[in-house]
């Protein structure tokens, strides 16, 4: 049997539309299988437009199997009298379950005697088990926003405007609020206004075609890339394609069609970020170049039908409005030398607590300075102070309060036309990258640098006050702060994490006093989290990452590399046996002096010294897959050692000195993971 399942409403937000369809596939999938009604011979496939969210299951059964279900009842003590008869909690027991008192079964369990029932359960028919399905799972659709629409009606975030719901093309007895399910659904708003009868889902994909609705998202989202591909090349331009925009512009239209409108060239001496910003972002425009990559006074956009000449002169006028606008903020912008708005920051508060943008600006002028060192790039620290000077200056500028996304991009625009070297304009422009988890990196050390310090001072700021996030709720943008930080770290390899964070700290110390010192405890499980999550998003075991984030996360960089190795050790012959000798040693381990070793101490600590000397080199050169090889050797000399003395000597200088040995023992053995939490099975 077939089912299609389809929820009309007027148009949606765009960025819910795919994945609450994918949900209405999945939840329905779920149901289905659950009632033993879908098995392996499945067709499933999802459809969606702005108006609507379609679900099509085949290889249904017609109705569900019989099954026998058993049911535990009172005890057996409880069940007799002294007569040997049964109680009233036995015979109110075998009415309950609908079977005679003959019929119930005596067993033994762990916990006793008990009797139960045992009966046989006739499937239900599977318009009965889908009505109930489809209801269900259209009422729980998850949403970000949703509203009350109709009395007893589940919460959704627009009304429901019709429901089909066909199973082998007849209709299922089922409603969702005032909603009840039919054979109809509904064509293009303005091409074809009216309901559309539906026969099933063989002809569900064309009769919607032929009411001008293509409900296919992939097949419409390649129209569009071949509409505007098209329409471009007929201009003899090429047209930038944003993969975000693609999607959110499918879901803005249920029959695409690309057009390219014009507007005036005096707005190309606007700079081109400025111009992309203001199509891509607010107009949902396609900008178009010219083949030497200079951007055109003309853009391609996608109309959802609708005559072509009004939608063109309707876009065109609206993004003029929005251009002229571009162009009187940055003129204006311009009449104020960008250094001189630096001032204007003392009165932009950064965030509650954490003073005004001017004192970030001094915090970062410090940090990326201090980090420059650290990381062996002191030559930089004239580039990095002037670029951290003025990074923030571009807040106070009108193009920047209109348009927040260009942050940073004006401010190096902002800096070169001031006449500020080229590479403080680029620091200046790289500080607010990474955006998110996939955005470039920045290419320039200088402004890596400086974009760390600008995600450590905001890490350190909001959990000094207690703000980390919480679930989903991330309003600061922490977990995207710290996911940036890890990410620029690894252009940073020789960075430590101990010095930077206390640097960071250190710009907050009159405001926030002891607070900023506490947080940069809580910083650094706040980066490990991430890089355990990671880790298991790129398919690392997650024992062995915990094991190595045990260890430490000195140098970030490294945490990926050392899971790496202790993976490729964990598939070694050499495994078992440094797994051993790591757990015999930390057992133990007590800190303290190995003054005085003698004997099988003395050769221990030998081994142990030749380790450190030896590996220590190895560490350097961040092998850690040797270091992991030549630490494997300790387990001999620690196995000679066990058998030579009894390390809980009745002395407490002996005893001491021994377990110090361990513990050095353990501390060399640990330098890539902590070994000893671990299994030679893992």
């Amino acid at each position: 049997m077939e089912l299609i399942v389809e929820l009309g409403f007027p148009e949606l937000p765009s960025g819910t539309i795919a994945p609450a369809a994918q949900e209405l596939l999945d939840g329905l999938v779920a149901a289905a299988e659950a009632a033993g009604l879908l098995g392996d011979e499945r067709t499933l496939h999802v459809y969606s437009t702005p108006r609507r969210l379609a679900a099509f299951i085949g290889g249904l059964g017609p109705r569900q199997p019989d099954r026998i279900v058993e049911v535990r009842g009172p005890s057996l003590a409880a069940a007799l009298g002294t007569d040997g008869e049964y109680t009233q909690a036995a015979l109110g027991f075998a009415r309950s379950q609908g079977i005679p008192p003959e019929q119930l079964e005596r067993r033994e369990t762990p916990q006793g005697a008990y009797l139960f029932a045992r009966r046989e359960v006739p499937g239900k028919p599977a318009t009965e088990i889908l009505a109930a399905a489809v209801a269900d799972v259209a009422g729980s659709l998850h949403f970000p926003r949703t509203m009350r629409w109709a009395k007893g009606a589940p919460r959704l975030p627009r009304p429901l405007g019709w429901l089909l719901a066909l199973l082998d093309g007849e209709v299922l007895a089922v409603s969702i609020g005032p909603v009840a399910a039919s054979d109809v659904t509904y064509a293009h708003r303005v091409l074809a206004p009216g309901s559309l009868p539906v026969g099933g889902h063989s002809d569900y994909p064309e009769v919607l075609r032929r009411g001008f609705v293509e409900p296919d998202r992939a097949r419409r989202m390649q129209q569009i890339k071949a509409g505007v591909a098209a329409a471009a090349a007929a201009e003899g331009l090429v047209a930038e394609m944003p993969e975000a925009l693609l999607e959110e512009v499918t879901d803005l239209c249920e029959w695409p069609r690309a057009f390219v409108g014009r507007f005036a060239p005096e707005y190309l001496d606007v700079p081109d970020p400025v111009l992309v910003a203001t199509m891509v972002h607010h107009q949902r425009f396609f900008p178009l170049r010219d083949s030497e990559g200079r951007l055109a006074a003309r853009f391609a956009a996608v109309r959802n039908g609708g005559e072509e000449d009004t939608v063109r002169r309707g876009n065109e006028t609206v993004l003029a409005a929005r251009l002229a606008d571009a162009l009187f903020f940055f003129r204006e912008d311009l009449k104020t030398p960008f250094a001189r708005r630096r001032d204007e920051l003392k009165g932009i508060v950064y965030a509650p607590g954490l003073g005004s943008l001017y004192e970030r600006s001094e915090r970062l002028e410090a940090l990326a300075r201090s980090l420059g060192q650290a990381a062996g790039r002191g030559d930089l620290a004239p580039v990095l102070g002037r670029a951290a000077a003025l990074s923030l200056c571009d807040r106070a500028t009108a193009l920047v309060r209109e348009l927040p996304e260009l942050e940073g991009t004006m401010g190096g625009a902002y800096a070169a036309r001031s006449g500020e070297p080229a590479e403080v304009c680029q620091a200046i422009a790289s500080r607010v990258r990474p955006r998110g988890g996939d955005d470039e990196l920045p290419a320039d050390d200088a402004g890596r640098i400086l974009a760390l310090a600008d995600r450590l001072d905001q890490l350190v700021g909001f959990l000094a006050l207690g703000k980390a996030p919480t679930g989903s709720q991330d309003p600061f943008g922490l977990r995207r702060a710290a996911i940036g930080a890890l990410r620029l770290w690894e252009l940073l390899p020789d960075l430590p994490l101990t010095p930077a964070l206390a640097d960071a700290a250190k710009g907050y110390a009159d405001l926030l006093g002891d607070k900023a010192l506490a947080a940069v405890d809580a910083v650094r499980p706040f980066l490990a989290a991430r890089l355990a999550a990671r880790a298991q998003e790129t398919g690392h075991d997650p024992r062995i990452a915990q094991a190595v984030l045990a260890s430490g996360i000195e140098y970030p960089s490294d945490v990926m590399r050392r899971i790496e190795a202790l993976e490729a050790a964990a598939g070694a012959d050499v495994w078992p046996r440094l797994v051993q000798a790591a757990r015999r040693a930390k057992n133990l381990a007590s800190e303290g002096s190995t003054d005085g070793a003698e004997g099988a101490e003395a050769e221990l600590l030998r081994e142990i010294r030749r380790l450190e000397a030896e590996g220590g080199d190895l560490l350097a050169r961040r092998d850690y897959a040797g270091y992991l090889r030549r630490a494997s050797e300790l387990f001999e000399p620690l196995d000679r050692f066990f058998a030579a003395v009894m390390v809980m000597a009745e002395d407490p200088e002996v005893r001491g000195r021994r377990q110090a040995l361990l513990y050095r023992a353990h501390t060399a053995l640990s330098q890539v993971a902590e070994i000893a939490a671990l299994s030679a099975a893992d």
